[in-house]
């Protein structure tokens, strides 16, 4: 009978087992052998990274923008190509459960609106008509997403086994979980970066939108929008200057919400969306509702 540590090798080679099933067995097998780091890396995995300075490199990737004319279909956009960059990036912390469906057979393309305020702050620098936009992402990336972790969890797998550790059925020795604390840090997962904590592990009102259709829900209250905001900016926005200009300014809407005042600082943070989309977009619908 084929060891647990047989098993996830042999797995994580076959397609026909989804990477979700592989990551279940890995977490058993890390459990067992009480490999902490392994653990929390398969966690995050499954669940989905609650910070994004805690996703891998192999989660982040860049899609391309495009406009939608309503004549035309899909258009390549044109512009200042930092900028363009900067909103085409895109941090994958959707559960592995949730990125296999989006690779689907790989052929297709998923597809995210960009947040109105953004879209409208576009149109305005570009001076023409009115367009939306939205990043096009290959399927294929997420396909490789879910091969990245097939490989480490190989790698890992092989690893065990260099070790002199490959089970019983789901059981190990002692000997074996010897073996797997005093090799600990030669048989843990490769590649892994950042620290996780414990908490929402959904991040900050991450959105996946596929065929422009958005399948989130917006759970943000009014009365914490200004609190989750400022944790997400200190979780995500690494320049020190921004991030003290962005806190202030959300003090400063804080203050004002409701009165003639809001607005500038609304339209101040607004600035900062092509820079920070990801952190600052999820929040713009809430926080304009403050505008009188």
């Amino acid at each position: 009978m084929a060891g647990l540590v047989e098993d996830i090798q042999a797995q994580s080679l076959d397609n026909g087992v989804s990477t979700t099933d592989l990551l279940r067995k890995v977490k058993l097998a890390a459990v067992k052998l009480q490999l902490s780091d392994a653990v929390e890396w398969v966690d995050a995995e499954l669940k989905g990274y609650q910070s994004q300075d805690a996703v891998p490199d192999y989660r982040r990737t860049l899609g391309q923008v495009k406009a939608h004319n309503p004549i035309r279909g899909p258009m390549d956009v044109g512009g200042d190509p930092e900028m363009l960059r900067k909103i085409a990036t895109q941090i994958i912390t959707e559960p592995i459960s949730q990125v296999e469906k989006l690779a689907g057979d790989g052929t297709g393309e998923v597809i995210g609106k960009l947040h109105e305020e953004l879209i409208f702050n576009i149109n305005k620098y570009n001076g023409g008509p009115h367009m939306d936009y939205y990043v096009h992402i290959s399927s294929t990336v997420f396909y490789n997403i879910c091969q990245q972790v097939r490989n480490l969890v190989l790698d890992w797998a092989i690893g065990l086994e260099k070790a002199g550790i490959l089970g019983e059925g789901i059981s190990f020795t002692v000997e074996e979980k010897r073996k797997a604390a005093e090799n600990a840090q030669n048989i843990n997962i490769e590649n892994f970066t950042g620290h996780l904590h414990s908490g929402n592990i959904t991040g900050h009102q991450n959105r996946t939108v596929i065929g422009s259709t958005d399948n989130s829900v917006n759970s943000l209250e009014q009365s914490t929008v200004f609190e989750q905001l400022e944790q997400a900016i200190a979780d995500n926005v690494r320049d020190d200057e921004h991030r003290r200009d962005l806190v202030d300014i959300i003090k400063q809407m804080q203050a004002t919400q409701g009165t003639a005042e809001y607005k500038p600082w609304f339209q101040k943070l607004v600035g900062y969306a092509a820079e920070y989309a990801t952190v600052l977009g999820p929040f713009l619908p809430a926080l304009s509702q403050f505008v009188s």
